[in-house]
């Protein structure tokens, strides 16, 4: 049953007042929100992963087309598992090294460049 007008305001002016007086209150359930839409994404995204190698799997002998299709899916969904779980923090995230939680990949390929750089003129 759809709330009167009245009834709106109401509830609209009780989440103003919730907004200004507890904003700490409003940040952690907003952020509890984030975390559990990307932990559901995680979910699907591994979902995805699995159908998409089941049909890699199964279609490889016969269509080349379908099983190219079936590892776009493992690949796209293996991105969108990377991005949700970057998200979350909690247990999960903890079990990774800081290095691979807060650094961006670019980060690490420029420090192996500049390692391989060392290494090579060491050598010569």
């Amino acid at each position: 049953m759809p709330l009167s007008e009245e009834e709106q305001r109401i509830l609209h002016e009780m989440e103003q007042k919730l907004y200004s007086d507890d904003r700490a209150f409003v940040d952690r359930v907003a952020a509890h929100h984030g975390r559990s839409r990307a932990g559901r994404a995680c979910r699907w995204a591994a979902v995805c992963f699995v159908g998409g190698f089941v049909l890699l799997l199964l279609s490889f002998r016969s269509s080349l087309l379908l099983a190219t299709c079936g590892f776009v899916v493992m690949l796209c969904s293996s991105l969108l598992f990377e991005r949700n779980l970057r998200q979350l923090d909690g247990p999960i995230l903890g079990m990774f090294p800081l290095g691979l939680r807060r650094r961006a990949l670019g980060h690490d390929l420029s420090d192996l460049q500049r390692r391989i750089r060392q290494h090579f003129k060491h050598q010569s």
